[in-house]
């Protein structure tokens, strides 16, 4: 039987033009759905950059802004593999990661 699970958390950054891992090693996903916001129905001040871990190309998220990415060939994303950087102290993204187990 098939098991679909979705983690949800914000991951704020504290310091200014700082960063932080995304999330978890322990934590996959299908799908990841991002949203430029330090907590519920909060947005951030300024923008927030989405990366891969350890990359230089940095995705700007403007306050409010929503980004959906989908895993290449159905594999599973861990949420240690992406970074968010900010620009304005105590900013940061939320996310809904959404696994899909077809064979668990």
């Amino acid at each position: 039987m098939s098991n679909i699970s979705i983690a949800d958390a914000y991951t704020v950054v504290s310091g200014a033009n700082s960063s932080a891992v995304l999330g978890a090693a322990s934590i996959k996903a299908d799908n990841l759905i991002l949203v430029a916001h330090k907590s519920a129905k909060t947005e951030n001040t300024g923008t927030v950059y989405f990366m891969k871990t350890g990359g230089s190309v940095r995705i700007p998220l403007q306050p409010g802004d929503v980004m959906s990415l989908g895993s290449p060939g159905n594999e599973e994303l861990t949420l240690d593999q992406f970074t968010v950087e900010n620009v304005t102290a105590g900013d940061g993204v939320g996310y809904m990661a959404i696994e899909y187990s077809p064979y668990d």
